[in-house]
């Protein structure tokens, strides 16, 4: 809106009831503190053609307003916070009990019992890392363009159970996730069950203890770090980022990956070259990458001996499926960041099981040979990826690849369900027994270093 204003055309949104708070917290931290609405009782979706002119109808005394009248600014709901609270009680843990009730109430928690970030706690883990407390790791983290200082990642990576060892971890966490531009901005706000996975390879898995074998990702004390790294960047995302719930976060059901969802790589059983080579760095040099990943089903093949049959196992979780909102995307355009231009090309991710990684090593199958077998084996008729009323059919395909024209006039042809062999990325990870698991995708892959300083160990 505020982009069509600028070229001198006035604007009004229709917005649901139920997203009116988000509209105006999007408009504000875009600058936008007067924001012309036309509320409607409820959303366009799933609506008959019927209810939705007769919602337009109903709105236009509305509509004319928003257009010739300028909007008043809107009062702020709630008064800044203090850069510090104190809070005081009959003991310790009544001070502890009060602090969670605070931040429930406020809406600063994830819903689960917070350390308290005291002075001393952030200071140490301010001091595992070389920066000073005020460098800006990301000068507008998504959704709300909050600057993320070490401070502030700091604060969050206390409350999460996070230890001074972890702080590196939690800076590369937080510049991945800038990396994966307007996606991340755009999924974090979305209605859908997405959710930031983070990949850990390399030799920190080794230093601060990550679980990369039976139940990697939780729950238990063996996934100890995983668990309180993962939540961290929960935590960050909300109070840094404002991806608040019901605020931002417009989630229609959610997921319980938004919690907590960290991964290690178990390189010792992978059958190719580790993760972080893979991303372009060598093997001595420790990574964490985020993707964003709609929850997959669980891949249970107990019986396959080649990995031409895990593969066809496999190809009937990405080859059939099109109720998720990427699978297929990319025929009607996808996603384009609006300030590069660069094409995102979204990345689905194969949670490999040691055992079903061996057929692959026992086959001689390289990495690029198992992608490409799986993009061969992931293809569906293209009636079917556009069987729902969520895709446009003709206009959209024209306009994105009009050298597909002539799938209008067949389509009962075969397409890919994702663009390119290399939109299916294997992370080898987890225990014994075959049972891998299926993200489907929601973003590119956002790879960044681990700077670890000195002589790393999980602390005692």
């Amino acid at each position: 809106m505020i982009d069509v204003e600028k070229r001198g055309t006035p604007t009004v949104a229709l917005t649901a009831r139920h997203f009116v708070e988000d509209a105006h917290i999007s408009a504000e931290i875009l600058g936008l503190s007067a924001l012309p609405l036309a509320v409607v009782p409820e959303t366009f979706t799933n609506s008959s053609a019927d209810r939705i002119h007769r919602m337009v109808g109903e709105a236009l005394d509305q509509i004319e307003a928003a257009l010739t009248r300028a909007p008043l600014p809107r009062e702020p709901k709630r008064q800044k916070p203090a850069e510090r609270l104190a809070l005081e009680g009959e003991d310790p843990l009544d001070c502890v009990e009060r602090f969670n009730a605070l931040f429930v109430a406020e809406g600063w928690s994830d819903g689960l019992p917070l350390v308290p970030p005291t002075p001393r706690a952030v200071e140490r883990m301010v001091a595992a890392c070389r920066l000073a407390p005020d460098a800006v790791v990301v000068k507008g983290l998504y959704p709300g363009l909050g600057v993320a200082t070490v401070q502030k990642i700091a604060i969050n990576g206390v409350m999460a159970g996070c230890r001074p060892a972890h702080m590196p971890v939690l800076i590369a966490m937080v510049r991945a996730y800038e990396g994966l531009g307007v996606a991340g901005k755009i999924q974090a706000m979305s209605t859908g069950p997405n959710a930031p996975v983070v990949l850990i390879s390399g030799p920190v898995i080794r230093q601060l203890g990550f679980n990369n074998a039976t139940c990697v990702a939780g729950p238990g004390s063996p996934s100890h770090v995983n668990t309180v790294v993962g939540r961290a960047l929960r935590l960050i995302l909300m109070n840094i980022g404002q991806n608040y719930p019901g605020v931002m976060d417009m989630d229609t059901i959610g997921t319980a990956n938004k919690y907590s969802f960290c991964l290690a790589e178990n390189a010792e059983r992978s059958p190719w070259e580790p993760w972080n080579v893979l991303q372009g760095f060598d093997r001595e040099t420790s990574t964490c990458s985020i993707a964003l990943v709609y929850p997959g089903p669980d891949l249970y093949d107990f019986t396959a001996v080649r990995a031409e049959e895990l593969l066809n196992t496999l190809a009937t979780l990405t080859g059939s499926y099109i109720g998720v909102a990427g699978v297929g995307r990319w025929l009607y355009g996808g996603w384009q960041d609006p300030e590069t231009k660069k094409h995102i090309k979204e990345r689905n991710i194969v949670l490999l099981a040691p055992a079903h990684a061996a057929l692959f090593a026992q086959d001689g199958l390289s990495r690029t040979e198992a992608q490409q077998a799986l993009h061969q084996k992931s293809r569906i008729p293209f009636r079917q990826l556009f069987s729902t009323t969520v895709r446009p059919l003709g206009p959209a395909l024209l306009q994105a690849h009009p050298e597909l024209s002539w799938l209008l006039d067949q389509p009962d042809t075969l397409v890919g369900t994702a663009e390119t062999p290399d939109c299916y990325e294997y992370f080898v990870t987890g225990g014994d027994a075959g049972r891998s698991q299926f993200l489907f995708a929601g973003s590119d892959v956002s790879t960044v270093p681990i700077d670890v300083c000195g002589d790393v160990r999980s602390p005692e």
